[in-house]
């Protein structure tokens, strides 16, 4: 997999400004996001046996800095939560969220409103592969349904 490319996206969130157990990662088919890159999901079934045999939680951080060596050489890189599970359903891919204590409020009091997921990508069909894990983040890329106003 040392040819796939690393890809992150946002989501918004959670209805009544909590946080929810349940987060839509990504629709199905094709999407392209505000800054040109195209990704494609059409088979999230493959997603989702990719994540069951990895066999270990998927980590939520912030703005994506599990993703940025840079931020690592600072010092820890704390999660905002856990995806215990995966799910195809309702047009795409889903993911069950245990949020930390601090996530959760700040969710509730709106200083984070988006989900951005963490993505291998196949650099040829853009396919998507697998969820690496998501962060919580302030501005999205895809154009995609909030789940949050």
């Amino acid at each position: 997999m040392a040819d796939l490319l690393l890809a992150t996206c946002d989501r918004a969130l959670a209805p009544g400004g909590g946080a929810p157990e349940w987060v839509h990662l990504l629709p199905e088919g094709h999407m392209t996001g505000r800054d040109g890159r195209v990704f494609n999901l059409s088979d999230a079934e493959a997603v989702v046996a990719e994540f069951q045999a990895m066999g270990i939680d998927l980590p939520i951080d912030y703005e994506h800095h599990n993703d940025k060596p840079e931020a690592k050489l600072s010092g820890p890189v704390p999660a905002a939560g856990w995806i215990k599970e995966l799910k195809a359903a309702e047009g795409g891919l889903w993911g069950r969220v245990e949020w930390t204590e601090t996530a959760a409020e700040m969710i509730r009091r709106k200083e984070y409103r988006f989900l951005s997921p963490s993505l291998l990508v196949h650099p040829k069909t853009r396919q998507i592969v697998r969820v690496k894990g998501a962060g919580l983040v302030h501005n999205p890329n895809l154009f995609l349904t909030a789940l949050a106003s």
